[in-house]
């Protein structure tokens, strides 16, 4: 694995994505395409991971914090325009983006995609 995918998979949110969601135990290449798919986009939107999870979040009158509808239908789009971006189409299209929602939605980010029907 590259320099650039180590520290990212150092990072506690992605750490927490990978326990949560089992995929510690996938196969090597596995773990470095998810994590390949996911830098991809960090670089593409010129973020870093901590910084698309605060991007859908807001802060509440009492000082809670809360999901941003607005926030989140931005990475929305977002996500859909990169997987766009990469020439993946149909299954390979919606699973992408499902991987990069399913970082999100492992930390506290609750965000849908389309569903494959093909």
């Amino acid at each position: 694995m590259s320099e650039e995918l180590d520290r990212l998979a150092e990072s506690p949110m992605v750490r927490r994505w990978f326990e949560s969601a089992g995929y510690d135990s996938d196969p090597p290449e596995e773990q470095e395409a998810r994590l390949a798919l996911l830098a991809g986009f960090c670089h593409r939107e010129g973020k870093s991971p901590d910084e698309l999870v605060a991007g859908c979040l807001r802060t509440t009158k009492v000082g809670d914090t809360a999901i941003s509808a607005k926030g989140r239908t931005a990475m929305q789009a977002a996500i859909e325009e990169f997987v766009a971006s990469t020439g993946r189409a149909g299954r390979d299209a919606v699973v992408a983006g499902n991987t990069l929602r399913g970082f999100l939605i492992h930390n506290g980010v609750f965000i849908q995609g389309p569903v494959w029907t093909g």
